[in-house]
């Protein structure tokens, strides 16, 4: 004789079937990145002080000048006294500070662990918490250098990250595993006005 399952049972049953969690499954571009621990090739990769250096070899300072047209007139007048006293007006940092900026923009992490979660990708290098990206909403921050316009994609078989700031300003950063070698390479690329491209690539070698 067949037995036969009554109603309510099968129905919690398929209840159960309803409420199994589904794993989220990463994208290709993530089992290729998130697949081992990296650890820097120094050898391999560019020396980011050299290239640092030699960027700002052709950085043209601008020629400062006086912020307004001087008049006659009393307000004029007091008007240019103050924009001199302020100093000549400056739309672009001291080599100095550019330098500054950049050589901070340019500690290049010793390690790499990646993950994904949906639509999350995480770079933890280390030093503090992971940096989260959000894979469909772009998002603003705010810091020392101004704000940025943040946005990162999957691209091919890489994954890339884009922050953009006022005047031209923009970093890149490009995560992909090279198919031949099966090395992780990092591509760097920082623009600023007046000077050239600087392209930093690391290299990761799978940690043991």
């Amino acid at each position: 004789m067949k037995q036969r399952i009554a109603p309510w049972l099968a129905a919690a049953a398929m209840g159960l079937v309803a409420f199994v969690p589904v794993a989220r499954s990463a994208s290709p571009v993530c089992a290729r990145l998130c697949a081992n621990a990296w650890t820097l090739d120094a050898e391999a990769s560019t020396d980011a002080e050299e290239a640092l250096e030699d960027a700002l070899d052709e950085y043209k300072e601008e020629e400062l000048r006086l912020r307004g047209p001087r008049g006659s007139d009393m307000a004029s007048i007091e008007k240019a006294e103050m924009e001199e006293s302020l100093g000549p007006l400056q739309r672009r940092p001291r080599r100095e500070e550019l330098h500054a900026e950049l050589k901070q923009r340019l500690v290049i992490p010793a390690s790499l662990r990646i993950s994904q979660d949906g639509q999350e990708f995480r770079i933890d290098e280390g030093r503090g918490g992971p940096r989260r990206f959000d894979l469909e909403e772009p998002y603003s921050r705010v810091d020392s250098f101004g704000t940025a316009r943040i946005s990162a994609r999957l691209s091919g078989n890489s994954f890339t990250v884009a922050e953009k700031y006022r005047r031209g300003r923009s970093n890149t950063e490009a995560y992909a595993v090279d198919a031949k070698s099966g090395m992780l390479v990092v591509t760097r690329t920082l623009t600023r006005q007046s000077m050239p491209h600087l392209v930093v690539r690391s290299v990761y070698r799978p940690a043991p």
